[in-house]
């Protein structure tokens, strides 16, 4: 379980704000929820380093964290 990415649904990728944030970091929305993950301390053993490098090229910032984490909370609540 570890190993794996938490299932995100398909309807968070097409969300307006994931879009917004892909647009602003010129990546895709799978991009913003890897590294969102992968600061969130949720992408282990390796999955952080598996991701696209494109994915390490960006930080999002604190309040694009917190847009995130109430986007996918009802998603991650068992992942946290």
């Amino acid at each position: 379980m570890m190993n794996r990415l938490p299932d995100i649904p398909t309807n968070i990728y097409e969300d307006e704000i994931i879009d917004f944030l892909a647009e602003r970091y010129h990546c895709t929305p799978k991009e913003i929820i890897q590294c969102f993950l992968a600061q969130n301390g949720m992408a282990q053993n390796g999955m952080a380093q598996n991701t696209d490098e494109k994915t390490n090229s960006f930080i999002l910032e604190e309040n694009e964290m917190e847009i995130l984490r109430g986007l996918t909370k009802d998603y991650l609540k068992n992942e946290l």
